[in-house]
């Protein structure tokens, strides 16, 4: 069970781990950071913004995280914090571009939900996704929808989706 004040103290430490991770990013690649938001099927809860991180392994796989959260008022709204991974593997043949190159990807992850008060959730996710770099700025715009099996607690089948940006340094 994390209580309000915890899960504040969560949200302040993970956002620092993620701003340390950047720059020391897999085998030197480069890595991207950027804000991002999910989109939920329920309506039951705010939709959180974060922020997400991205590091290439190669030119065709990379990591993917993200983490977002929404702290929840007096009022009867629930605070909750989501961290996310996934591995991805891009496949830029598919679409053409004249500037700039997109890639459809798609890969295996997972998802912990901290959420105040209960147990924490432990889902496993499938992100489909395209993202579009632009020529030779450094940035990267994507949108995913990510099946996903909640496994712990109570489970169930829902689909995720996050739209963003991320700034490669």
């Amino acid at each position: 069970m994390i209580d309000s004040t915890h899960m504040r103290s969560a949200i302040v430490v993970v956002a620092a781990a993620l701003l340390l991770f950047i720059p020391s990013t897999a085998m030197g690649q480069t890595a991207g950071v950027g804000a991002g938001g999910q989109i939920g099927v329920s309506n039951a809860a705010p939709n959180p913004v974060g922020l997400t991180v991205k590091g290439w392994i190669s030119d065709r796989h990379a990591f993917q995280g993200a983490t977002s959260f929404v702290i929840g008022g007096d009022g009867p709204s629930t605070s909750y914090l989501i961290l996310q991974g996934d591995y991805l593997f891009h496949n830029f043949e598919q679409v053409s571009v004249g500037d700039g190159l997109m890639a459809l990807y798609v890969g295996p992850g997972l998802q912990l939900t901290f959420i105040e008060n209960r147990d924490t959730n432990v889902a496993l996710r499938a992100p489909l996704g395209v993202s579009y770099m632009l020529g030779d700025a450094p940035i990267d715009v994507f949108a995913e929808v990510a099946p996903t099996l909640q496994v712990a607690t109570d489970a169930q089948l829902r689909f995720d989706g996050a739209i963003g940006f991320r700034y490669f340094f």
